[in-house]
């Protein structure tokens, strides 16, 4: 079945109870909380809990067309990738749906120009960096157009983007975030997708690949954004090696008290 077409026909599966865009909106966050819950264990609580308050505003039929489109988006991403192809799976019908910020003035790259951005980034005959792996970095990501196209180039050139290739996306639209953090984890790129503000570099949240978090990415790139990231990156760390959470452990148990603490101490031992 043709993605778009699919995807057009589920932004009206609630026959006008729900906008159009809204669905649309609603079933990117639907699909990106549903991989992210099942990947990422730093932001597992919240993103559980956002999911199960979405999930209630749909009745089950539509739950169910969305999961229906999440198989279309599989088998897509399967077919694209047995071509060569990296095509970006959200935009023609977002745009389409009018989902778009308006307030944003979005307006995403085409496709040829981002192909020809990503000939201009990696020439025919680039090679390899020292420490074995490519970084890019979008900090106007929209849906992640520009970064396929740059994934598709280098795997035409022989580089495999899941392991030699690693990304930072930034969009202050939470739905633009969605999209590249879909995009990007259904083509198996490792990525942290961040939604944040690139003017004043301020983070609000941030999304880690599956690709990402297997290949234990934030040991080598961990991705910060100005002061942001800091505390999750951190978190990931103590999930991801038991060792480290060990020594960590021991490493404040060692660390003498504060003089606020001794003082609360001596105070507390006032009869």
């Amino acid at each position: 079945m043709n993605l778009k077409k699919t995807l057009l026909r589920l932004s009206d599966v609630t026959h006008g109870r729900i906008s159009n865009a809204q669905t649309f909106s609603d079933f990117l966050a639907y699909a990106a909380l549903r991989l992210s819950t099942r990947t990422d264990p730093v932001h597992y609580k919240e993103r559980a809990e956002q999911l199960q308050r979405l999930g209630s505003n749909y009745k089950e039929p539509e739950l169910q067309e969305f999961l229906s489109a999440l198989t279309v988006i599989c088998e897509t991403v399967k077919h694209n990738v047995d071509v060569g192809d990296w095509a970006d799976l959200f935009a023609d019908a977002y745009m389409d749906v009018r989902a778009r910020n308006e307030n944003l003035k979005q307006d995403f790259t085409p496709k040829g120009v981002a192909a020809l951005m990503s000939r201009l980034a990696f020439l025919d005959n680039c090679s390899l960096p020292e420490n074995g792996y490519f970084t890019l970095s979008d900090h106007a990501c929209g849906s992640g157009t520009l970064l396929l196209n740059s994934a598709e180039h280098l795997n035409l050139l022989g580089f495999n983007p899941s392991s030699q290739l690693v990304i930072q996306a930034v969009d202050l639209d939470i739905r633009c975030v969605h999209m590249a953090y879909l995009n990007l984890s259904l083509y198996g790129i490792p990525a942290v997708v961040i939604r944040g503000n690139t003017i004043t570099v301020e983070e609000y949240d941030r999304w880690y690949t599956p690709t990402y978090l297997l290949g234990r990415w934030i040991w080598k790139e961990p991705m910060l954004f100005g002061n942001g990231g800091a505390t999750d990156n951190e978190h990931l760390k103590l999930l991801d090696d038991p060792i480290y959470r060990a020594i960590k452990l021991l490493f404040q148990q060692k660390q003498p008290p504060s003089e606020t603490e001794q003082d609360g101490h001596e105070h507390n031992n006032v009869p």
